[in-house]
Formats: structure tokens, sequence, C-alpha cells
């Protein structure tokens, strides 16, 4: 696995807003790297946006190179490797940016009275880092895939939480509880039943790809059918007594998973989403989609004790799970067993809610505070539609209806310092764009029984402003607008650097993204589930071609 300055996940990077940051990276590794600060809009500093072919040539074993960049925003990030998979094996770690005086904050819509407890609370947020985690490197797994020609990564170990959990098996009991619906006429028709590690067979898996040609026996069976438990250690947050608020920024650095999240008997405030206030939504339980950030206030009303905190996940390949400890501070810490909690928990093993008076997080609720989207709505003056397939094999994708060759990352000149004029990626996988324009993304998911695929956008966010099922018959959003207003929000979208694209089960899906050009420079725009990203599910967006930046000579490696 990889270490970051001696630890995983890497140390919490703090930062005030309005500060210029400088970080060296140090390549003590026998391959390449870069490291990229995700959500971070780099407005002019496109060279510090750490994507190898993209800003600048990746950091070769034995060098180093320095980013810097503005802290322009404030929020919660996080940082991570943009070589191949190598998020995968830990390249990772918390990034906050302090909010400066005068920034106006939501505080009052949860307490009136407590305004300055909870400004307190978000000065001291602790981040709580999801992830899913296998005992292979991703170099051995992708090499695995090849061999088996099925997408072998979506069965993973363990979940982690801060990098402390433990692999742990189900009961077959449990299994057969929890098998989805979704899932279970398919296995039924095969004679198949989910494995002892919790996942969806190969034989499943190789089935959803027509045509396929699978060599499952290159599959070592401890991939899927094995599962060995281990004795890992738990996470322990503590909450203070003195402390009326506690304050989480909640990342997934998950390379497959989704995950569902909760403290046993504590709401909580959802206040920030992807480094931006939103106006305040009380719930039980939490979402977690590859790549998200959540900021949550938990009120500490609770007799003095241990409280579960559930982790699920939440993809229809596996069934797996973890938990850690919410423990208020004094108590049980001479008992033998620190993990003991006998909490009622918010949601089952598999992350359904336990009753009907559960609340979850609805992202499409998300609105900003104060409001982003401009009113009346903005001109668009290009519309792209991108089409979202699978390859020939399972983890294989196009994000628009072509595989990203990934070999643009060994460029001998990154994008950044060529003229945007001459240079072509690929007519298929280059969006180009004037600066001070706005832009509607129209991913269409064209093929049934796709799952859902969260496409991160470097550089600055987007407006989410509409999704539906069924074919995209319009040439505009605006013409979709007008034909089914009831699908669209054109007054307070969600804000996000990632977008989550429907799953689609019997036909077709859309989503549609509205973003203003406002940082010239060439930007990824990507599937964050690593294998679909590795697997070609990656595009460029060449942002303000009419003023490309000049890389300062110092920021060239």
């Amino acid at each position: 696995m990889v270490f970051i300055n001696g630890q995983f996940p890497g140390p919490l990077l703090e930062v005030e807003q309005g500060e210029w940051v400088e970080v060296v990276v140090v390549n003590h590794m026998p391959f390449n790297t870069s490291i990229h600060y995700h959500g971070i809009e780099q407005i002019g500093t496109p060279w510090a946006d750490g994507v190898p072919g993209f800003t600048q040539r990746a950091i070769v074993p034995g060098q180093s190179f320095t980013y810097k960049w503005k802290a322009d925003q404030y929020g919660s990030y996080f940082y991570h490797a943009h070589e191949k998979g190598q998020i995968e094996d830990g390249c990772y770690g918390p990034l906050v940016i302090h909010p400066k005086k005068g920034i106006a904050k939501p505080f009052d819509k949860i307490a009136r009275a407590d305004v300055k407890l909870l400004e307190e609370a978000e000065r001291d947020a602790k981040p709580i880092i999801l992830t899913d985690w296998r005992h292979t490197t991703f170099e051995k797994t992708w090499a695995l895939q090849l061999a088996s020609g099925i997408e072998s990564s979506i069965c993973v170990d363990s979940i982690l939480l801060n990098g402390k959990g433990a692999v742990n098996c189900w009961s077959r009991e449990d299994i057969t509880k929890y098998t989805s619906p979704a899932v279970a006429p398919m296995l039924q028709q095969m004679n198949a039943t989910i494995t002892a590690k919790g996942c969806v067979p190969p034989i499943a898996i190789a089935a959803s790809i027509p045509n396929s040609k699978p060599n499952l026996s290159a599959l070592p069976a401890e991939v899927f059918d094995i599962c060995t438990p281990t004795k890992g250690s738990k996470e322990v947050i503590k909450a203070p007594r003195n402390k009326k608020w506690l304050a989480l920024d909640i990342i997934s650095t998950a390379g497959v998973d989704t995950f569902s999240f909760s403290i046993d008997e504590h709401s909580l405030w959802v206040y920030q989403v992807d480094g931006h206030y939103i106006v305040p939504q009380k719930v039980d339980v939490l979402t977690v989609v590859n790549g998200d950030r959540y900021s949550v206030f938990v009120e500490l009303t609770k007799k003095r004790g241990n409280y579960g905190i559930q982790i699920a996940s939440q993809t229809l390949s596996q069934l797996i799970d973890t938990t850690a400890i919410f423990s208020y501070e004094g108590y049980g810490w001479l008992h033998e067993d620190l993990y003991t909690y006998r909490s009622r928990p918010f949601t089952t093993r598999a992350g359904s809610p336990t009753s009907k008076s559960v609340t979850i997080f609805n992202p499409a609720m998300a609105v900003s505070f104060p409001p982003q989207f401009p009113q009346p709505a903005p001109k668009v003056d290009q519309t792209f539609f991108l089409s979202l397939v699978p390859g020939s094999t399972s983890y294989l994708w196009g994000l628009n209806g072509t595989l990203f060759n990934s070999a643009i990352d060994t460029f001998s000149t990154p994008l950044l310092y060529q003229n945007p004029a001459t240079v072509n990626p690929g007519s298929n996988i280059t969006m180009k764009t004037l600066n001070n324009t706005w832009v509607d993304l129209v991913f269409i998911v064209a093929t049934p029984g796709q799952p859902p695929h969260p496409i991160h956008k470097h550089s600055n966010k987007g407006f989410i402003l509409g999704q539906g099922d069924g074919p995209f018959n319009w040439t505009s959003v605006a013409a979709a607008a007008e034909a089914v207003p009831k699908n669209f929000n054109l007054v307070t979208p969600p804000y996000r650097d990632s977008f989550l694209t429907p799953p689609t089960q019997t036909g077709p899906a859309w989503l549609a993204v509205r973003y203003h050009v406002i940082n010239p420079g060439p930007f990824m725009i990507h599937c964050h589930v690593q294998s679909h990203m590795s697997g070609g599910m990656a595009m460029v967006i060449m942002d303000g071609v009419d003023e490309w930046p000049e890389t300062p000579a110092n920021f060239k490696n």
C-alpha cells in the first residue's frame, strides 16, 4: 500500500481561506505518481490540478513536484493520487479550508441560540474517511480483470473508516436475508447464490455483458468466494462532554462502493456538500458516493455511553458492512472492550432503513446557501451530449461512446503546455469551450442494466439541472425543460463537483448539468469508480481555448 509521510490515510492538511498553499510531493515509490486536490477549482493555477498528460508530467521515481495554489474556497476536500489506481492503494488524505471571517453561514437555521457554538464545532471538524479495501494492489486487481475478462474489482475485502476496520464475514443466514430483490431473480435463473464473501458470483457478472468471453478460471478463489475474517481495530470518534455540538467532515475515497452512513440514535445536520454551504437538512442517514464530501453537525444530547457508527455498501454487487464507535468522552476507557455498544441503529446491515420514520438525505434537495444559480437562468452557448456505454467487458466504459486512452498520461508534452488550436486528443473524447461561456453537459445512459456513475468534473463546479428516464428526445436542455418541467430545477439546482447519473433497468436515462467557463485550461471529467476510469470512462475538457494560460517555467516538470 501507499503511505504519505509514513501514515495511512495521509495527514490532514489545514488551510485558511485566502492563503496560498504550497505542497511539495516527493516520490519515493518505484512508479510514477501525481497528486490531485479533489474539489479544489484551481482558478488561475491549472498547472496545480495534478493530472499527468493534462496539466503536468507524472512525477517519476526519485523526483519531486511543487504544487502551489490559492485557497479561494472554504470547505471539506481531499487529496489523492491521479495515476492509474493508486487511490485504491491508499494514496489519499483529508484537506480542510477554514472559512474566512464574514462568510455567510446557515447555522441560525439549525439553532439560532447556538450559532457561536456551531462555528466553534465547525472549526474543529473531524475528518471521517470512508473507503473500500482489497487485499491486492490495484495493479494486481487490474491484471486479474484483464486475465478473467470481468470486473473483479467490485468484490472487496473490507470497509475502512479512517483507515481502520476488519474483514467481517457474514453468516449464510444474513446473506440470504439481505440479498437484494433486484439480484435474486437473476441468481435463481442461474441456479447461483451470493458467495461467502457477500459478492454476486463471477458467472453473473460475465452474463451482464453479451458476447463477452470471460476466463473465470483466472480468478483465485479468494477474490470472490472465500472470506477469511481478520481482527482489525475500530475507529473511535470521541464526543467531548463539555461541548453541545460536534462537526464531522465525511469523505468517500472509495474505489467502487457507495455507502450508507449513520450514527445510532443521533441525527445529522447536513450543512455543507462538496465544500459548499447548503440550507441545512436534518437526517438520520447519509448516502455517500465515491468522491462525495458531506459536513454534518451532531448534537451531543445523549447519555454517557458508546453508540455504533454504521457503514454499509449500497451497491448491488456485494453485501458488506462495518462499524465504528461514537463514544462520549470519558466513558468506558477502563473496560476491556472499548467497542461494545447497545444503541439502536437507523439501518440494517445492508444499509436499508429500519423503519419508515428514518430520514435519508436527498441530494436533489441540496439548496445552496446563499443561492448560486443566476436568475434568470443564463443563456447556454454550447451543449454536449455524452453517451455512457459499456465496452466489450464489464470493466471497460466510454463516457462518450469511446474508451479514453490512458496513454495520454504519458504524453511527452502535457496538454496545458501545448497550443489548444493544434492539439486534439481525440474528437470523441474532447470538448473545447470559450472563456466566459455557459455549457450544458447532457449525460445519456444509453443501455439498460447500467449502475449509477459518479462523474467528477475537475476545475469549477456545475449545477445539476435535472434528470429523467427514457431517451433524451430534445436538442437542448431548454427544450427538455419546456416539455417536462417537473424533471428540472432551474431556480435552486444542486451545486456539485460530482454528478451521479441515474441507473438504468429496462431503458435509457439522462442527467443534465450546466457550468460556467471561468478557468482556462485542460481538465479531466471522469467516473470516480476507479476500474471504470481506468477502463476508459473519461474525457478532456479544454476550457477557454481563446484565453489559454501560459504555464510559468518553474511549474513545468
